[in-house]
């Protein structure tokens, strides 16, 4: 009698299971831990840090000065994304032009600048200190625009960040990175290193904010220093405008502006 009362008590198990949804039997999957970092304008992250896979972002911009005679412009098309959690991944085509001011300054220009491709992952994402970390590399393809060969060099950045949340409204980050250089048929060499330190506040209930980056680089013998003070405005929720100036210590550095467009389609299901 027990048997045959265990056999009908499985039996009818098995038919409760069998007509339970799916979405029933599978929990959803837990998203990972990820805290919201505001991101410098100016730098510019590859994905944000603790990147959730599916995320997707578009940015496009440019700096603008006047030195030399001329108006310079560096516009930049970048596309991120994550293909697993905690992977930023990014492609960036920067370009150059030049639109004389001055008679004797030749005519107008626009080139490919090179080709930037870089990673980032997020090895480290500590909540009860609200402080994300993460490692990446920047390989940089240059152009050629003097000979028949496509690339003239090839330069590599190996980066380390760090960012913390402190409260609601405010938030800082360190980027450190190394810099390399490869010429075509030569060997590589050092060219220095840059170090951007990042500070911002973001308005209550948006995405805007004011800071500042304090940027500071060494090329061989030549040091720069340069403070780039910022804000972001939210048009729509996935859809920002960042505007950023840049003063160098040096006198004699001319004042540039930067403009970057950020959006954010929504995620693939």
């Amino acid at each position: 009698m027990r048997t045959l009362v265990t056999f009908f008590a499985i039996l009818y198990a098995c038919l409760v299971q069998a007509q339970t949804p799916d979405s029933a039997k599978t929990p959803s999957p837990v998203k990972p831990v990820k805290i919201s970092h505001a991101e410098p304008l100016y730098l510019d992250l590859v994905r944000d840090l603790g990147a959730r896979k599916g995320e997707r972002e578009w940015n496009v911009g440019t700096s603008f000065s006047k030195h030399g005679g001329a108006a310079h412009w560096h516009p930049f098309v970048e596309y991120e994304f994550a293909p697993i959690n905690r992977l930023g991944l990014e492609v960036e085509v920067p370009l150059q032009a030049q639109v004389p001011l001055d008679e004797e300054i030749p005519g107008s220009s626009l080139n490919m600048k090179s080709l930037k491709t870089s990673l980032q992952w997020t090895y480290a994402v500590i909540e009860p200190w609200q402080t994300s970390l993460a490692v990446g590399y920047t390989n940089e393809l240059i152009i050629n625009h003097q000979s028949g060969k496509l690339f003239s060099a090839e330069c590599g950045f190996p980066f380390a960040v760090a960012a913390k949340k402190w409260g609601s409204h405010v938030h800082t980050l360190v980027y450190a990175a190394l810099g390399g250089e490869k010429k075509w048929g030569k060997s590589l060499e050092a060219t220095g290193y840059e170090v951007n330190l990042a500070l911002h506040y973001v308005i209550p209930r948006s995405k805007a904010f004011v800071g500042v980056e304090l940027y500071h680089s060494q090329n061989g013998p030549v040091y720069e220093n340069v403070i780039r003070p910022q804000v972001r405005v939210a048009l729509k929720s996935n859809l920002l405008v960042g505007f950023v100036s840049s003063f160098s210590l040096k006198s004699t550095d001319p004042v540039s502006s930067f403009v970057r467009v950020i959006y954010e389609p929504k995620k693939r299901r």
